[in-house]
C-alpha cells in the first residue's frame, strides 16, 4: 500500500497487484464515505489481481477539495503507455469517475452518477456545499466513451445525465435498467449479475446480455411501487408488500407507510405500527416524521418505537 496523496479533504492510495498486470482500476468513494485507504471496488479489483487505486473524499465534501491537477499528478506515474486504466464508481463515485477519468484519458464505468451539490438539481440539503469543479463539458474529456449504468425511471439521475453527462459525451454507452433504483449496483448484486457486468466491461470492454430477475426481487418491486404510487396506488401498495416479503427494508416500510397515509387507510397503518413495535428487525422501523403523521391521524403510536427510530 502506497499513499500517493494525503490531505484533510482527500486521500489517494495505491495497492499494487502481486503480479504484473496491464489493468489499473481506479475507484472512488461514494456518499457518505470518508477518508480511508480502501472502499468502493477495492475488494473487487484486488481479488482480480489488478493494480488498484482508491480515491477517498472527506465526508460531505463531494470531492470538491480534490483539484483535477492534483489527482492527475498523483496517478500519472502509474498510467504508463499501454496500460488499460479504468475509473469506476457509483453515485457520487460515479460522478468522480467521469470527472477525474477525463483527466487521464481512462475508460470510465459510472453507475447512477450523481453530484448532489450540483446546482442544477436544486437540492436544498446540499445548497451550502460549494462546487469548485468545472462542468464536465468544460473539463478534459476522455477519448473513450463512458459506460453509464442507471435506472431511467429515476428522475434525478436522468436529470443529472441530461445536464452534465450527455452534453459532454455524445457517444455515451448506456446500460438502462428500469426499476433497479438509484442503487442500481445493489440491485444487480442481489440478482447475482454485478460481477458478470463489471468483469465483462473491465476485461473485454463489452456490455453483456443481462437477464434481470424481476418477480420476487425486492429492488424491482420497491422501485416499481415508487414509480406508480401516485397513478396506481393500489397496485403500488401490492408492490411494496411484495418487496417487504422478499426483504424487509426501512425505506420500503416507510414508503408503504407514506402511501397508506395518502390513501387514508388507518386500519392498515395501525397494523403496521403494531407489527413494527413487536418486530426485532431494525429494518422494520417507522421514521419519526411518519410517526408524527400517524399521531395526527389519531393512531396509537408506541413512543418506544419513536425512540428506536
Amino acid at each position: 500500500m502506497i499513499r500517493l496523496a494525503n490531505h484533510p479533504d482527500y486521500r489517494i492510495t495505491y495497492h499494487p497487484a502481486p503480479a504484473p498486470t496491464e489493468k489499473l482500476m481506479i475507484t472512488f468513494g461514494g456518499q457518505p464515505s470518508d477518508i480511508s485507504d480502501t472502499g468502493f471496488g477495492s475488494d473487487f479489483a484486488m481479488k482480480h489481481g489488478w493494480d488498484h487505486v482508491f480515491v477517498a473524499q472527506r465526508r460531505h465534501s463531494q470531492f470538491q477539495g480534490l483539484h483535477a491537477a492534483v489527482f492527475k499528478a498523483a496517478v500519472a506515474p502509474l498510467c504508463t503507455a499501454g496500460r488499460d486504466v479504468i475509473c469506476y464508481g457509483a453515485s457520487l463515485g460515479g460522478y468522480a469517475a467521469l470527472y477525474y477519468g477525463g483527466q487521464i484519458d481512462a475508460r470510465i464505468i459510472a453507475a447512477a452518477p450523481m453530484l448532489p451539490a450540483w446546482k442544477g438539481l436544486g437540492l436544498p440539503a446540499y445548497a451550502d456545499v460549494p462546487v469548485h469543479h468545472k462542468h464536465l463539458k468544460h473539463s478534459r474529456r476522455s477519448k473513450h466513451a463512458p459506460v453509464v449504468i442507471y435506472d431511467p425511471v429515476q428522475r434525478r439521475d436522468v436529470q443529472f445525465l441530461n445536464q452534465t453527462v450527455r452534453p459532454t459525451y455524445r457517444d455515451i454507452r448506456e446500460v438502462a435498467l428500469p426499476f433497479t433504483g438509484h442503487t442500481v449496483l445493489v440491485a444487480l448484486s442481489n440478482m447475482r449479475l454485478l460481477k458478470k457486468l463489471i468483469t465483462s466491461l473491465v476485461v473485454d470492454n463489452k456490455i453483456p446480455q443481462l437477464e434481470l430477475k424481476r418477480s420476487g426481487d425486492p429492488s424491482f418491486h420497491r422501485e416499481r411501487a415508487k414509480a406508480l404510487s401516485f397513478t396506481h396506488p393500489d397496485f403500488a401498495r401490492q408492490e411494496y408488500e411484495r418487496a417487504l416479503a422478499a426483504r424487509p427494508a426501512k425505506s420500503t416500510i416507510n414508503n408503504l407507510f407514506s402511501l397508506l397515509v395518502r390513501m387514508g387507510d388507518k386500519a392498515a397503518l395501525q397494523e403496521i405500527l403494531d407489527s413494527c413495535a413487536n418486530d426485532p428487525n431494525p429494518q422494520m422501523t417507522i421514521l419519526p416524521q411518519m410517526l408524527v403523521r400517524a399521531e395526527k391521524l389519531g393512531l396509537q403510536v408506541d413512543h418506544d418505537l419513536a425512540l428506536a427510530s
